[in-house]
C-alpha cells in the first residue's frame, strides 16, 4: 500500500483559494468576452432597455443604402430575384456590422455561432402614417422576451436593431419606450393598463438621431410604433430581429434565394433553431 504525501491544511486552503481565484476569474472574464460594448452602454441598455448610436455610417454608405432600399421597395422587378427581398442586396454587409455585433454578443450570447437573424423588414412612413401601439414590457419565462442578467453579464433575448436612414426627431414618430419596463414585476405586457400606455403619460420616452444611426433595443421592454410627424423626410428604417440560436419567434419569411445568395458568413445567421454543438459531430 502506498501512503498518500502528506499536505499541511494551510497548503490545501491556499490551492483551493487560486483555484476559486481562476474560477471568479474565468466567469468575470467570460462575462466580458465576445463584444467590446463600451461599459457605458451597458449599464443604460440594462437600466432603460434600449441604446440610441448615433451616426455608425457615414453620409455616403446611407445614401447608396437608401437609393437601393427605395428601389427594393419601388422596382423590386428592376433587381435579380436574391436581391428584392431584405437581407439581400447592399443591406447584407449590415447583417454583421462590427456595432452590431458588439452590442449583441454583449447582450445575446458571446458566442457568434449562437446568434441569429430571424427577421429583417423596412418600415416606410410618410406624414400622418403610423398608429400608438404599445406592446410587450414585464418579466416573463418566454425565452423570446425574457431579460435576464446572470453571471455578470446581459442575456436578453430577442434583441432588436433598427437602422434609421433618415433623420428622426424626438417624438416626432420613432419608436418610443417606457424605459425600464423590460424588467417591470408587474404584468403589464399581458395585463395593459391604458393610464400607463397613454402617449401623454409621462412614461414614454423617445429619441432624436441622425440618419445613419442605430437604436437596438430588448423586445422584452414595453415599445410603440408613433404618427410621423418629420415634415421634413419620411421614416426609412430598417427593422431586424435577432435571437438566441435555440429559440425562435417569427415564422420564417426570407426566400432561399435570398439565403442562398449571401456570403457564407451571413448565411450562418439564418441556420435553424438548434445548438451549434451538433455541427461539431
Amino acid at each position: 500500500m502506498i501512503n498518500e504525501p502528506f499536505i499541511p491544511t494551510s497548503q490545501k486552503i491556499r490551492t483551493k483559494t487560486k483555484k476559486a481565484t481562476r474560477k471568479v476569474t474565468k466567469l468575470i472574464n467570460s462575462a466580458f468576452s465576445g463584444g467590446s460594448m463600451s461599459q457605458h452602454d451597458r449599464i443604460v441598455f440594462d437600466l432603460k432597455g434600449y441604446i440610441v448610436k448615433p451616426a455608425v455610417l457615414k453620409e455616403q454608405e446611407v445614401e447608396v443604402l437608401k437609393e437601393f432600399i427605395l428601389r427594393q421597395k419601388n422596382e423590386p422587378e428592376s433587381l435579380p430575384p436574391h436581391q428584392r427581398r431584405l437581407p439581400g442586396g447592399a443591406f447584407a454587409s449590415l447583417i454583421d456590422h462590427p456595432v452590431v455585433m458588439d452590442t449583441l454578443l454583449s447582450v445575446i450570447d458571446p458566442d457568434r455561432d449562437k446568434i441569429r437573424l430571424e427577421s429583417v423588414f423596412l418600415n416606410y412612413r410618410e406624414m400622418g402614417e403610423g398608429e400608438w401601439s404599445p406592446h410587450a414590457g414585464g418579466r416573463t419565462t418566454n425565452p423570446n422576451y425574457a431579460y435576464n442578467f446572470h453571471d455578470g453579464r446581459i442575456y436578453a433575448g430577442m434583441t432588436r436593431v433598427v437602422w434609421e436612414l433618415n433623420e428622426v426627431l424626438e417624438n416626432k414618430g420613432g419608436t418610443c419606450f417606457i424605459p425600464g419596463s423590460h424588467k417591470a414585476n408587474y404584468n403589464i405586457r399581458s395585463n395593459p393598463l391604458a393610464s400607463l400606455d397613454a402617449k401623454d403619460s409621462g412614461l414614454w420616452e423617445s429619441y432624436s438621431c441622425p440618419p445613419g444611426s442605430l437604436v437596438i433595443f430588448s423586445e422584452a421592454v414595453r415599445h410603440s410604433a408613433d404618427t410621423w410627424q418629420n415634415p421634413h423626410n419620411p421614416r426609412i428604417s430598417i427593422f431586424c430581429a435577432y435571437n438566441h440560436i435555440n429559440v425562435r419567434h417569427h415564422k420564417p419569411t426570407i426566400p432561399p434565394v435570398v439565403i442562398e445568395k449571401l456570403a457564407p458568413k451571413h448565411q450562418r445567421f439564418f441556420h435553424e433553431v438548434y445548438h451549434p454543438q451538433f455541427d461539431q459531430m
